[in-house]
């Protein structure tokens, strides 16, 4: 390793100390924590009550909707951090007193993009611990695969985060970045509620039809929108690994993997492009 390299490893592991440290010792890290327990809680619960009512003896995968709950919450919370952090650090100039030292695009974007990912094995330690103590308390066993679907959610994690910093690295404010941040995410929401919501309703006739255009046109986005959200990519990951399908498991990792790499790339590319100032 050359002395550019060095130098660049010692500003991603600045960059990754410095803004670890703010999230770490945020407030918001612990709030979104405990928000995601509670939802684990309460559907916990809510199992535990129908397996009273109905008389099971053993009820499967009863962790699947509380580990996909958390795991949404965690990647939601550091996808609004990363989609900020770059905007704002060059709203406030500190981007480009960064940039006057070894700091320079490369490090940056992996300093940041390191320091969410840590934040995500933070919050994954602290949710398998919880999950154990709820195990216990609930009798409520994790499935043996488990450890498959936690791989796949850092990888999905990555993708999330990269894409977000990818979308700061081209706004030129913080308000930009949430809009453009909160604008697709409605979206992919809108489109997978949508479409089931219209199925829902019963079509009259096959022509001219408004609500069957609709239900088409919502089914071909829905088609579009499983390779292009991550929080699909987990539920197919899910399903994949449920049903023993690791080569759809494969096919999701190494496209999630390749996405992140993408997104961190052209992130590198849109700051020397746009530069550091406002």
């Amino acid at each position: 390793m050359n002395g550019n390299s060095r130098a660049r490893w010692r500003a991603v592991r600045l960059i990754q100390r410095r803004e670890l440290r703010t999230m770490l010792f945020g407030f918001g890290l612990y709030v979104v924590i405990a928000l995601g327990l509670m939802a684990a809680i309460l559907l916990l619960r809510n199992y535990l009550n129908f397996v009273q009512e109905s008389g099971l003896l053993v009820m499967s995968g009863a962790f699947n909707f509380p580990l996909f709950a958390v795991i949404f919450l965690a990647a939601i919370y550091l996808a609004i951090s990363s989609v900020t952090t770059i905007a704002r650090e060059r709203d406030q100039g500190t981007m480009e007193v960064l940039f006057y030292g070894p700091v320079d695009s490369i490090s940056y974007v992996l300093g940041k993009y390191l320091a969410q990912m840590a934040t995500y094995l933070f919050m994954l330690l602290v949710f398998a611990l919880c999950f154990g103590l709820f195990a216990g308390l609930t009798n409520f066993s994790f499935p043996g695969n488990v450890g498959w679907v936690v791989l796949l959610s850092i990888l999905v994690v990555s993708d999330v985060v990269a894409f977000s910093i990818f979308l700061s690295a081209q706004s030129s404010s913080v308000r930009t970045a949430l809009f453009l941040f909160l604008s697709i995410l409605l979206g992919l929401i809108l489109i997978q509620f949508g479409r089931e919501i219209l199925s829902a309703i019963p079509v009259t006739g096959r022509y001219y039809n408004p609500v069957l255009f609709m239900q088409n046109v919502l089914v071909n986005l829905n088609s579009v929108a499983r390779w292009v959200s991550p929080f699909s990519y987990l539920m197919q990951g899910m399903e994949a690994v449920r049903r023993g399908s690791m080569d759809m498991y494969a096919v999701l990792a190494a496209t999630s993997v390749l996405f992140s790499l993408l997104f961190l790339g052209l992130s590198v590319v849109l700051l020397e492009r746009k530069g550091v100032r406002r």
